[in-house]
C-alpha cells in the first residue's frame, strides 16, 4: 500500500494537481485500503499539524509583508538598491538581488519576492535590453534568499516539526543568506560582462544617502524584529505580531497604505497563509504514514551502507531534496522528509540547526527547476518568457546558489556562528 500510495501521490502531482490535494487524496486511498487506521485520523492529524503556537508566526509574518508592500515599501527598496549599487556591470541584476534581500527581511516569502520585486524589474531589465531569460533567472534565484534571510517562514514550519529554536534558526540564517546574494551577484556581473549589458548611471551620495532616508522604515524592520529576538524581549510568534504592528504603522505614516486597500491586503494574506497550512497539514499526515512504516530506519541503513562519512550523508540528503524540489513546493517537501531525517540527522550527529537552515536552503531552490519550480514560472509569466528559455538561464545561478550551500555545509560555522552568540 506504501508504494501504490506513493505512486498515486507522484501521478497526482505531475498531473498537476495542487500538493494539499495530492497528498490528501494518496493519503486517503492508503487510510482506506488499512484496516485499522479510521478515516477519521486525516483530519485529526491536519488539525494537529496546524495547532501550535510557533506556527501563528506564519500568518502574522504574511500579513506584515503585505502592509509593507501596500504601504509602498518595495518601491523605495528598488530604489535604495539602485542607487546603491546600479552603477556596477550587472547593473539591474543587482537591484534586483539586493531588493530581494531587502524584501526578504520583511516578508520571509519566496513567492511574495518573485512577485513583488519581479513586478518592478523584469519590465525595466527587458526595456534596457537584458535578455528575458536572464532576468527571469535573476528574479527566481534572489527570491530564493526570502525565506533563508530572517523572518522566515520555512523555518517556523521547520522548527515546528523539529522542536528547534525558532530563534536560533532566524540567526543561522543571516550569513547564508548574505553568501547567496553575493555568490548570485558574481554570476550576475560574469554574464553581464559577457553580454554587455547596460550599466544605471552612477548615484550621488547625496542621491544615496536620500534613498536611504525615505527607506529608513524598512531597513529598521529587520533591526527590530532581530534585535527583540536576539535580546530575548520576545519570541519568534510575537516578533510576527510586532512586524504586524509596525507594518500598519508604516503604511499609514506614508499615507500609501489606504483604508480601501486593507480587506484586499487582508484577503491575499489570508489565501497565502491557508494555503501554507492546509500543504502543512496532509504533508505531515503523509509524513506520518511513512514513519509509521520505518522508511526513517530503512534510509539510515541505505545512507551507512554508502558511508558513515557525516559530511557525505549530508551532501546525499541534499542531492535527494533537489530531486524532490523539481515536484514539490518546499512548504511540502518539510513535513513530509523531515520525520523521515531527523533521526538520520540525530544519529550521524550533525547539527540540526546547521542541518535546518542548508536543508531549507536546497528545498526553497527547487522553486527554481522545472517542472514544478513556481518561482521560476511566477517570474516567467511576468516576463511572458517560455519557461524552458527561464530554465536554461537559470542554470548558472542555481550553481551559484548550490555553491554558497556546500560552503554552509563544508563550514560549519558560516550557520552557527550567530546562533553561539546569543545561545
Amino acid at each position: 500500500m506504501i508504494t501504490l500510495m506513493l505512486i498515486l501521490f507522484i501521478v497526482l502531482i505531475l498531473a498537476g494537481i495542487p500538493i494539499a490535494w495530492g497528498t490528501g487524496l494518496a493519503t486517503i486511498l492508503y487510510i482506506e485500503g488499512s484496516p485499522t487506521i479510521p478515516l477519521t485520523l486525516l483530519a485529526q492529524r491536519v488539525f494537529k499539524a496546524s495547532d501550535s503556537f510557533s506556527l501563528l508566526a506564519i500568518p502574522l509574518f504574511m500579513l506584515a509583508g503585505e502592509f509593507m508592500n501596500g504601504g509602498g515599501i518595495t518601491k523605495r527598496i528598488v530604489d535604495l538598491a539602485s542607487k546603491w549599487v546600479g552603477h556596477i556591470t550587472g547593473s539591474l541584476a543587482h537591484v534586483t538581488i539586493l531588493a530581494s534581500m531587502l524584501f526578504a527581511s520583511m516578508s520571509g516569502s519566496s513567492a511574495a519576492s518573485a512577485a513583488s520585486i519581479g513586478a518592478m524589474l523584469i519590465p525595466t531589465m527587458k526595456q534596457k535590453g537584458y535578455d528575458g531569460g536572464y532576468a527571469v533567472a535573476v528574479t527566481a534565484c534572489s527570491s530564493v534568499m526570502g525565506p533563508i534571510i530572517p523572518p522566515s517562514i520555512a523555518f517556523v514550519i521547520y522548527a515546528s516539526l523539529t522542536g528547534d529554536s525558532i530563534s536560533a534558526l532566524f540567526m543561522g540564517g543571516i550569513l547564508p543568506g548574505i553568501l547567496m546574494g553575493l555568490c548570485l551577484m558574481i554570476i550576475s556581473y560574469v554574464i553581464a560582462k559577457k553580454n554587455h549589458y547596460p550599466v544605471e548611471e552612477k548615484a550621488s551620495w547625496k542621491e544615496r544617502i536620500q534613498a536611504l532616508k525615505k527607506s529608513v522604515a524598512a531597513v529598521l524592520m529587520p533591526v527590530i524584529i532581530l534585535g527583540g529576538i536576539m535580546s530575548g524581549i520576545f519570541t519568534a510568534t510575537e516578533a510576527g505580531c510586532i512586524g504586524l504592528v509596525y507594518g500598519i504603522i508604516v503604511g499609514f505614516v506614508t499615507k500609501e497604505l489606504k483604508v480601501k486597500n486593507i480587506p484586499t491586503i487582508l484577503l491575499n494574506a489570508a489565501k497565502t497563509t491557508a494555503n501554507i497550512m492546509m500543504i502543512m497539514g496532509t504533508s505531515q499526515v503523509l509524513g506520518w504514514i511513512l514513519v509509521s512504516a520505518q522508511l526513517p530506519q530503512k534510509l539510515t541503513i541505505a545512507f551507512t551502507s554508502i558511508s558513515n562519512n557525516p559530511t557525505i550523508v549530508f551532501l546525499l540528503i541534499l542531492l535527494l531534496i533537489l530531486f524532490l524540489g523539481c515536484f514539490m513546493v518546499d512548504a511540502a517537501i518539510m513535513p513530509i522528509m523531515t520525520p523521515l531525517l531527523l533521526p538520520i540527522v540525530k544519529s550521524f550527529g550533525i547539527n540540526p540547526i546547521q542541518f535546518g537552515v542548508v536543508v531549507n536552503m536546497m528545498a526553497v531552490a527547487g522553486g527554481v527547476t522545472p517542472p514544478v519550480g513556481n518561482l521560476l514560472y511566477i517570474s516567467s509569466g511576468i516576463a511572458d518568457v517560455p519557461v524552458l528559455k527561464a530554465a536554461k538561464a537559470v542554470v548558472p545561478f542555481l550553481t551559484a546558489l548550490i555553491i554558497a550551500m556546500l560552503l554552509c555545509v563544508f563550514i560549519p560555522p558560516l550557520v552557527t556562528f550567530i546562533p553561539s552568540l546569543v545561545g
